[in-house]
């Protein structure tokens, strides 16, 4: 039986802490209910699904549905040279990045720390240090809400980009799991700077001592949501044309580029572009960048969905003015 609750206050359910209110709200943690869900919705314009809130940018008020999924569960199936693992949507991702490596799966270590549920992960194709979560999922179980049928959609049918997924573009889909195959042989990668570094003074460097590396820099780097409201990196990392980038490189010699699989164009990245131009740590009214990490804007106070855009807006301003460079926002925006 599904508890549903009216103008609930979903402020401390987002990140960001913006001030939000929703028409209706249910959780679902049960199976069962998603014949009764399926039929609530109908009651309703919209409605969205909520997991952990990491990466939504709300509005003040909601005119629809929230559906909080908090469906929860985990296991292992033996593969031969690797695991299938499987996690519910609603289970908390770096919970299960750990509980991988602590039964020998291994590959996720590098995403450790990043915030949300394990549904969500396949939707935005979260990425840290090196790694995609697409990298290592072998299918996705969802409920379809139009027909009310479950399916599995292969890595393939996903169609992962960089940070973005068919899923993003398909709200009919109610992620229940994803299902991950993850080698019983660690292949660590070590590549990014400080990281790297660390790894190689570890006399014998494992899955789970690259994750004692990654998650004290996350920590060192970005802030805690539950200190300050923040949805982590804010703008994608622009990819821009190689041509651009070199005009861009003999006006700014430290711009750093990255390639991409594609020659001709490379990535950018976009804490350096604002960092560049003086905006880190800068406050305006309730809103602000981070002091250790331009990317990340943090909320001071109580700001609200039209606030954050302003400052969002000004940052974006300031970028295309000075490098010709459009920066994308990366939360969903509801």
């Amino acid at each position: 039986m599904l508890n549903l609750q009216h103008n609930f206050d979903l402020t401390a359910y987002n990140t960001l802490h913006l001030t939000s209110h929703a028409k209706s709200y249910v959780i679902l943690n049960d199976k069962q209910q998603l014949a009764e869900l399926t039929a609530l919705i109908k009651q309703y314009p919209k409605y969205f699904v909520l997991g952990g809130g990491s990466n939504l940018i709300l509005p003040e008020f909601y005119d629809g549905l929230v559906i909080h999924n908090q469906l929860y569960g985990k296991t292992c199936h033996d593969d031969g040279e690797s695991y299938l693992m499987t996690a519910q949507a609603g289970e908390n991702w770096d919970q299960f990045v750990a509980w991988c490596i602590d039964h020998g799966g291994y590959g996720l270590e590098n995403l450790s720390l990043i915030p949300g549920t394990v549904g969500a992960a396949p939707v935005q194709n979260i990425g840290a240090y090196g790694v995609e979560v697409k990298d290592y999922i072998e299918y996705i179980t969802v409920y379809d809400w139009r027909d009310g049928n479950t399916y599995n959609i292969n890595n393939a049918e996903c169609q992962f980009s960089y940070r973005n997924s068919y899923l993003k573009s398909a709200p009919y889909y109610l992620v229940l799991s994803v299902t991950f195959r993850l080698p019983k042989l660690a292949q660590l990668n070590c590549n990014y700077g400080d990281i790297k570094t660390k790894l190689e003074q570890l006399e014998n460097p494992t899955a789970l001592g690259l994750r004692e590396i990654i998650i004290p820099t996350r920590r060192n780097k970005l802030p805690d949501p539950l200190d300050i409201g923040n949805a982590g990196s804010f703008f994608h990392n622009p990819i821009i044309p190689s041509d651009l980038a070199m005009q861009l490189q003999q006006q700014y010699p430290t711009l750093p580029v990255y390639p991409t699989n594609n020659p001709n164009f490379v990535k950018i990245p976009a804490g350096w572009l604002i960092d560049n131009l003086g905006l880190k740590g800068i406050t305006r009214g309730n809103l602000g960048t981070y002091h250790k990490q331009a990317l990340v804007v943090v909320n001071h106070g109580t700001a609200t969905k039209d606030e954050l855009i302003e400052f969002a807006t000004y940052i974006q301003k300031a970028v295309l003015d000075n490098y010709h460079i459009s920066l994308q926002i990366e939360p969903i925006m509801v």
